[in-house]
């Protein structure tokens, strides 16, 4: 069984790029999640290889979404423009892309926590 990558990012163009990025290096995704309790609620039904997370959703950020993948010992990276985010300090072992490097190091930061 194949276990996804869990997609929770609100940009609807963000995410169908993040998403196509990460079919063509041949990942299964789960997602996208707009929501933090649409994102909590994906990794209590699938359980994932890793995840994906935009740091500010609409409604909040995935503090809490970060906090389980801890807990449940499954990597994540933070893909955002929030560098500067509390939610990067709190889970400074998290790798951090930036939007704008998305092409150039969100596949190869994927493979090096994963592998």
């Amino acid at each position: 069984m194949v276990r996804p990558i869990l997609l929770v990012e609100d940009d609807p163009d963000v995410a169908a790029l993040i998403s196509d990025m990460l079919e063509r290096a041949d990942y299964v995704v789960d997602g996208p999640y707009a929501t933090l309790s649409d994102g909590m609620e994906a990794l209590a039904n699938s359980m994932p290889a890793a995840a994906v997370l935009d740091i500010r959703l609409r409604r909040g950020d995935v503090d809490l979404l970060a906090d389980d993948l801890d807990l449940y010992d499954i990597p994540y990276l933070f893909c955002s423009g929030a560098f500067g985010h509390p939610v990067v300090k709190r889970h400074p072992d998290a790798p951090l892309v930036l939007k704008p490097a998305l092409g150039r190091s969100l596949i190869s930061t994927l493979q090096a926590m994963l592998h």
